[in-house]
């Protein structure tokens, strides 16, 4: 096959995969090796690194992301969502402004943040959150350090210290910046979506969970200002653990 043809292959078995995450995405685990073939066959190619290519590249990295994080708490599949990963930048080096390369890096790092998210869920036992699971966790974006009692403040201090937070929290700032970015860039380009903005108050809920009461409101805040963007937007519902 030459490289048109081997790109043509990559294309069919990532629609496979697509239709799978569609119809029956329990199954992702049996789609692990069909995606880690397309990425050496396109590694075998120049199609990556194609500038005049952009749109069928983001479409290729999307699907294969998407295959990589289909459980959220798991941290994804290490090999193929480094590679999402190094694609993602080669298109941000290239086009800065490029909104699917910045929401793509933004959420990369935000499912890695899931699994020490789950940990300090269990851990703390729901203390620091809402929810059962790494997505669902997050405070109120209304509630307020001086509704606190100081020992609860100085318990959620000393949690902020502990090496899970500071963990959560070294995903979690890049993810708030890149997918800040991305909204910027979507709304100049006015194709502001329901679904970045849901994303982008998840992560900077969680950030507000995982940092110190002495800063974490102003993470809740915009969290806060996010959603009420997301749901003015007609036709967008936030999913049921966005919704209070």
């Amino acid at each position: 096959m030459n490289e048109e043809q081997r790109i043509t292959v990559c294309k069919t078995s990532l629609n496979q995969i697509y239709a799978m995450l569609r119809s029956s995405p329990q199954d992702w685990r049996n789609y692990i090796n069909l995606a880690r073939t397309i990425i050496t066959h396109l590694d075998s190619t120049t199609f990556m690194q194609q500038g005049n290519r952009t749109q069928e590249q983001v479409w290729m990295i999307a699907g294969l992301q998407r295959l990589a994080f289909a459980e959220p708490d798991s941290g994804g599949v290490n090999d193929i969502a480094a590679w999402c990963s190094r694609q993602w930048l080669v298109i941000y080096q290239r086009e800065p402004q490029n909104l699917a390369a910045l929401r793509g890096i933004g959420q990369v790092w935000l499912a890695r943040a899931q699994p020490v998210l789950a940990r300090i869920h269990r851990n703390d036992g729901g203390s620091s959150s809402s929810g059962g699971s790494a997505r669902s966790q997050r405070s109120a974006p209304g509630t307020r350090e001086e509704d606190q009692s100081p020992t609860q403040t100085a318990d959620a201090e000393r949690r902020a210290g502990t090496s899970d937070y500071v963990e959560a929290r070294g995903y979690l700032q890049p993810a708030t910046e890149y997918l800040e970015r991305a909204v910027s860039v979507a709304t100049a380009q006015r194709s502001l979506s329901g679904d970045l903005l849901a994303t982008t108050a998840e992560a900077y809920m969680s950030l507000g969970n995982s940092s110190s009461p002495r800063v974490n409101q102003g993470h809740f805040r915009r969290a806060l200002q996010l959603l009420r963007a997301a749901t003015s937007i007609e036709g967008y519902t936030l999913s049921r653990y966005l919704q209070q």
